[in-house]
């Protein structure tokens, strides 16, 4: 089978796609795929680590407010959907598969116009601007909540979760996974991560952090973002805190194991991804995500006894102090949250999406010709 997988910019638009192609790859190892994106973009950074084909495609984001700039991002998709039917000329795939973000909507407007199957995924509560664009011809989509959001036709709807790659339901041992990263292996560690771009407010509260905490109370794994990551190691260095800086690491699912608590964002991709490895959390949500759908997975994640939840603008190198100082030494309350975090998992979401995919390709190949 030959299939196009497009979407990226995050991680939480990636993270799935790469556990769909997972799946796809376990069914059939004969699989042929190729990742349309954004040139340089995380998406492109992924395909090269894995070695998967990668082609760049023009991609705008879409103007919230009417004005000049939608004639040029128009010419931009427009373009974008011209260099789409080039690839799918060359590559001749059986479908595509996106993953939403602005960046998949030129590959699956060429798909459609040329009557590709399309499958969709959305990870949030409401459909994104591309995938509302795209999912009145959609063959799928495959939806992360019931109730989604936006107009879609229901009866190609399908609630399926967030899919995980499998390496994050069958994580490295603590100790293992310590050795990766030059952690040492009896003192406690706090990941740190605010997605794949990093996280201004996260950031500068561990820097913070680090000039009030004492030596052996905790060592950080602080994943900054690649904006972020030389300023950090600098600061770092002075501090007698053992912290180990990445701008970026392909290896969450051993970075997770590492960690006794976990302090993030609260993306789709990443609450799926704290459900899969069953961590306790404290969350701090980005205030501007799309209507406010990081909030939602927070409280989800507080009512179930999973996480503590902090507002981004109450998150501060003080506040960071306090929480680690009361969750490090409460063993029997991170174990407890770390159990209920593994309630809100759905282990079967890939296999869904995979499933049905292959599903309805072998109905299209197999169905008589009239």
């Amino acid at each position: 089978m030959r299939i196009m997988i497009t979407g990226g910019g995050t991680g939480g638009h990636t993270s799935p796609a790469l556990a769909i192609i997972e799946e796809l790859q376990r069914r059939d190892p004969r699989l042929m795929a190729q990742w349309v994106g954004r040139r340089g973009g995380l998406e492109a950074r992924i395909c090269r680590a894995r070695s998967l084909p990668f082609r760049p495609i023009p991609v705008a984001p879409w103007p919230r407010r009417k004005g000049p700039r939608m004639l040029w991002t128009a010419a931009v998709v427009a373009a974008g959907v011209a260099r789409g039917y080039l690839y799918i000329k060359r590559f001749r795939p059986d479908a595509v598969l996106g993953v939403g973000g602005y960046i998949s909507l030129p590959l699956i407007l060429a798909a459609q116009r040329v009557g590709l199957p399309t499958f969709l995924h959305e990870q949030n509560k409401r459909l994104g601007v591309a995938n509302q664009l795209a999912a009145k011809r959609a063959s799928r989509l495959f939806l992360s909540y019931e109730g989604t959001l936006g107009e879609y036709a229901e009866e190609c709807a399908r609630v399926v979760g967030n899919p995980v790659r499998s390496a994050f339901f069958n994580p490295p041992e603590q100790v293992a996974a310590r050795r990766v990263f030059d952690l040492a292996p009896e003192d406690p560690v706090v990941l740190v991560c605010g997605g794949s771009q990093g996280a201004r407010t996260l950031n500068h509260a561990v820097r913070d952090a680090l000039q009030r905490l004492e030596r052996n109370e905790t060592q950080f794994l602080w994943i900054t973002g690649p904006d972020y990551a030389a300023e950090a190691r600098t600061t770092a260095a002075g501090m007698p805190i053992r912290t180990e800086v990445l701008p970026f690491t392909d290896k969450m699912d051993a970075a997770y194991a590492a960690a006794d608590l976990v302090v993030c964002r609260a993306g789709a991709s990443t609450t799926a991804e704290l459900a899969a490895v069953g961590k306790p959390a404290v969350l701090v949500p980005y205030p501007y995500a799309t209507e406010n759908h990081q909030q939602d997975n927070a409280r989800a994640f507080e009512e179930a006894g999973a996480a503590r939840v902090i507002d981004d603008a109450d998150f501060t190198g003080d506040v960071l102090v306090q929480q680690l100082r009361e969750l490090l030494p409460a063993r029997e309350e991170r174990e407890a949250m770390a159990r209920q975090a593994r309630t809100l998992a759905q282990p079967g979401a890939a296999e869904a999406i995979a499933e049905a995919i292959l599903s309805d390709l072998f109905e299209t190949v197999s169905k008589p010709s009239s």
